[in-house]
């Protein structure tokens, strides 16, 4: 019976992650309809999904708006791919202003983003922006495997103080602690603040062994008064550079960083941009070879990730902060489609946007059945890429030992 509701609970979690994408995605595609009726653009239909439609209704003025049975993606037509029949409509897409189409299609992605922001403004507002680093965190001790007199675990704090190149400020040797009198945090890493997107990780991949490592330390003291000491790791070690890069994250004890909702206003833009150049920085990675198909996938990957990530957060974390990675995963998807969808890969709007502001530049267009066949040829071959990377994906990630 429990695996009976596991397995009801994993779809339900399947299911939101579907449906949180679809409002995504219809986010973008009222972007596109909306500006276009703002500029008296022909619209032909607005589409929720693929494949047959569940629901369809024809409005006075030749709109078509329908809900379709498979849940992914979805459209906004304005047939500006119908180039077999001459359209004469001033207002059908092709015949308007370029400037016009550019706005159009530059929207779709644009309201991704804004959303992003809103988004951000929510989980900025519950979960702050501000991280520290864990000196309780606890890891497999590696020196166990070799000597079974060694504790199986241990924490990040032990590992620190396993060497003598601690120091403080007037030079005297430091000591982390974790009990239950004294809590200890990381607030900063060589100068630069944890956040939610960069970890102790990032701040640490240009450091070396060998290197010091400068940290703001954080705890409370008996009076409930927040310390805050710099102490310097003099020529880390391979051991300790490690064990810090992988600490947890957990909230700063004195967390007023964007905790609130004028803060979080205020933060939600530098805040979403940050994550557009993390999502940028990752697109190199992967074109320079840096990262592998791994760490790729298509919609089935994404609603899979989705889903896990939701059904992690709910169970292991209260209502507030549930609700909060939630809208951590919104932020993070919505900008993720504004940044894909202003890429000029053939058939996607970043493309679109590159013949009209060629034909702009040029004073006609090339070639509208050439331009449908590049477009026709790159959906194409971005769904083949998308199912290719879903089946590795799938096949690197599931596990099949019940098959054997």
């Amino acid at each position: 019976m429990s695996q009976f509701l596991g397995v009801l609970q994993t779809v339900g979690y399947l299911a939101l992650a579907v449906l949180l994408l679809m409002f995504m995605i219809t986010i973008h595609e009222f972007g596109h309809y909306i500006t276009a009726k703002l500029l008296k653009f022909k619209i032909y239909e607005f589409s929720i999904g693929m494949g047959k439609p569940l629901y369809k209704k024809t409005k006075k003025n030749g709109e078509i708006f329908a809900i379709r049975m498979i849940p992914v993606g979805g459209y906004c037509s304005f047939g500006e791919d119908n180039v077999d029949i001459p359209d004469t409509d001033p207002n059908s897409f092709n015949n308007k202003a370029p400037w016009k189409r550019l706005i159009v299609m530059f929207s779709g992605a644009l309201f991704n983003f804004l959303s992003a922001i809103i988004f951000a403004v929510v989980l900025l507002s519950l979960m702050g922006y501000g991280r520290v680093a864990n000196v309780g965190t606890i890891f497999m001790n590696e020196k166990y495997g070799t000597d079974p007199a060694e504790p199986e675990k241990i924490s990040l704090a032990e590992i620190l103080n396993d060497f003598d190149n601690v120091i403080d400020t007037e030079g005297n040797k430091f000591v982390f602690k974790y009990d239950e009198d004294t809590q200890m945090m990381i607030e900063s890493i060589n100068g630069k603040n944890m956040n939610l997107l960069s970890g102790s990780a990032n701040i640490l991949e240009n450091t070396h062994v060998g290197d010091n490592i400068n940290l703001v330390v954080t705890w409370e003291d008996e009076s409930g008064k927040i310390v805050k000491q710099s102490v310097v790791i003099q020529a880390a070690e391979l051991r300790q550079c490690n064990a810090l890069s992988n600490a947890q994250h957990s909230l700063p004890l004195d967390d007023n960083m964007y905790h609130n909702v004028g803060n979080a206003i205020l933060k939600a833009v530098p805040f979403s941009f940050e994550v557009a150049g993390m999502i940028f920085r990752i697109l190199g990675q992967l074109v320079t070879g840096q990262l592998g198909m791994d760490a790729i996938g298509g919609t089935v990957a994404t609603v899979s990730v989705m889903g896990n990530s939701i059904g992690q957060a709910i169970t292991s974390f209260d209502a507030e902060m549930a609700f909060a990675y939630v809208f951590y995963l919104l932020t993070l998807i919505s900008i993720n489609l504004a940044v894909f969808n202003w890429l000029p890969i053939p058939s996607l709007d970043g493309a679109r946007m590159v013949f009209v502001i060629i034909e702009w530049i040029r004073g006609k267009p090339i070639n509208r059945q050439l331009e449908a066949k590049i477009h026709t040829i790159g959906i194409i071959c971005l769904l083949g890429f998308v199912i290719f990377a879903d089946v590795f994906w799938v096949f690197n990630n599931l596990s099949f030992k019940l098959l054997l």
